[in-house]
């Protein structure tokens, strides 16, 4: 009876660490979990019934599979997020580079309330305007890998996780 009891009270005590370390990381993290974890869950409502319907072993045992890979990417960005592994670039952008049309990359100056200029190199797919103020998201332990900063960046390593708009 006493064991049982030590377990429900340690499960209650991580389950209350964890919550107080959820409400402690950036609305970025928390967005991209919850979104992770959706995603996760609706494959597996909706591949399961199509497995079970097409009466296929195997595509529900991929759609569990990858459902079990999200909620792991899930957890990995809980985990950078509490354990802050994660390097913020803020600032006004001040000038983008769209240097050629078919390398898939702009350059974006960004000025810190410090007056520093940083430069980044992102895919053109992140969207960002002139004149407003961002904050960028990359991976803190991940350092350039050839030296080319476009070789480094066309391999996506996991080393850019967003951006968003910061509201002032």
């Amino acid at each position: 009876m006493k064991k049982k009891k030590k377990w429900k009270t340690w499960l209650s005590e991580q389950f209350r660490k964890c919550r107080e370390n959820y409400a402690r990381i950036p609305d970025f993290f928390k967005k991209r979990i919850v979104n992770t974890l959706l995603l996760s869950f609706l494959l597996l409502y909706g591949g399961c019934a199509l497995g079970l319907t097409q009466k296929s072993a195997g595509f529900v045992g991929w759609t569990v599979y990858l459902t079990v890979c999200g909620i792991g990417y899930a957890l990995y960005i809980y985990y950078l997020a509490v354990t802050k592994s994660y390097e913020v670039v803020e600032g006004t952008v001040t000038e983008i580079h769209a240097e050629l049309l078919f390398d898939g990359f702009k350059r974006v100056l960004v000025q810190g309330d410090d007056g520093l200029t940083t430069e980044l190199l992102l895919n053109k797919e992140t969207t960002v305007m002139h004149g407003k103020t961002y904050r960028f998201y990359f991976n803190q332990s991940d350092h350039a890998r050839s030296g080319i900063h476009r070789l480094d960046a066309a391999f996506d390593f996991g080393n850019f996780f967003g951006v968003e708009e910061v509201k002032e």
